[in-house]
């Protein structure tokens, strides 16, 4: 069986990770080294290895069929490993240690039968949360999640927005530790996705929980996730923020065009400003490259009119997320995510 290429033990990328000690002290809710998971003909998780530093939203980003949502059902119970090892807050796992764990599956995990209310009891009473504890924390979530005027309706009858946020509130129930949202917002239209979005960073910065999302959405990730692991064929590979993987792509462009346009004249004064690495003069104006071009907009602006040129363009430009992936797959997200639909993921 082909194993599938790329590099081993998550070191790919800006941020090295270091591998779980188990002696030291855990600063990690999540800890995996070198993870393998195969079913008949297919290698879906190979070396895994990835650490997830505790609080925050972290994001895990990547086609369908990456191995995405195996790593998530190992992580929870629902899978066992072929080989590696991993750690949830420090500790190996085990039933207790995944009691800290809330997750919001792809597919509602809700009965649809029952109202918001009832459901949020019954995933309560999983838990061993019952009577007034139970009512009281499902009020509050209902309450959190703008559920209070579907309290009392079946679940069956709300809409997939709603249903969403019955699903989160359902993870939530037992306040846990580590919440996994998985795909959260697969099918929203573009206004749910982002009522979806606040709703997700405010649980995030109303607990001390930490919140593992996964998605194919670029622009969900960027703005919600404070760190991202790109996952491609069962592998990490390239961790960082968001500013630290779009690194990886190219500097930012800043570009001006002016009149009357001397920037034979202009050139070599902005050569001079630390951070402007590479300065092109072109056809439609003057190019620089540099690692934060927003930053030396007002310098560059100020020698512009120190030398009587007025400026009629100006743009900055930054390496997206997209570009990030296609750099290292060599393939659209978009594209590999509509390739690979029909796999495991």
């Amino acid at each position: 069986m082909e194993l599938p290429p790329g590099q081993i033990s998550g070191q790919a990328g800006p941020a090295a990770q270091p591998s779980p000690s188990p002696s030291a002290p855990s600063s990690y809710a999540v800890e995996a080294l070198e993870l393998v998971k195969t079913y008949p003909g297919k290698v879906t998780l190979f070396n895994f290895s990835l650490n997830i530093p505790e609080g925050g939203i972290f994001g895990l980003l990547g086609p369908n069929g990456a191995g995405k949502s195996t790593f998530i059902r190992i992580l929870s119970g629902l899978e066992k490993e072929d080989s590696g090892a991993f750690r949830i807050f420090g500790q190996r796992p085990s039933a207790e240690s995944r009691r800290r764990i809330g997750v919001a599956p792809q597919e509602n995990c809700f009965h649809p039968l029952l109202t918001c209310m009832e459901n949020l009891l019954y995933y309560g009473a999983l838990y061993g949360i019952t009577g007034k504890k139970a009512k009281e924390r499902a009020q509050e979530l209902i309450n959190q999640l703008g559920l209070a005027d579907k309290k009392n309706v079946q679940a069956s009858f709300m809409s997939g927005g709603m249903k969403r946020r019955l699903n989160l509130a359902c993870a939530l129930m037992h306040e846990p530790r580590l919440i996994i949202l998985d795909e959260p917002t697969t099918g929203l239209d573009p206004s749910t996705r982002r009522q979806l979005w606040e709703t997700v960073t405010r649980i995030a910065a109303t607990t001390n929980a930490t919140v593992i999302l996964t998605t194919h959405y670029m622009e969900e990730a960027e703005a919600l996730c404070g760190k991202i692991a790109f996952v491609n064929k069962g592998q990490v590979a390239a961790y960082g923020t968001p500013r630290e993987l779009k690194r990886l792509a190219g500097r930012e462009l800043l570009k001006m065009k002016s009149v009357p346009g001397d920037y034979a004249k202009l050139e070599p004064l902005i050569k001079k400003l630390p951070g402007a690495e590479t300065i092109t003069v072109t056809e439609h104006g003057i190019v620089v490259e540099a690692e934060d071009a927003a930053a030396l907009v007002s310098a560059v602006t100020q020698i512009f009119m120190d030398n009587s040129e007025k400026i009629i363009e100006l743009s900055v430009s930054r390496p997206s997320l997209e570009d990030v992936f296609l750099k290292l797959t060599g393939a659209q997200l978009k594209e590999a995510t509509k390739n690979e639909a029909a796999g495991g993921s």
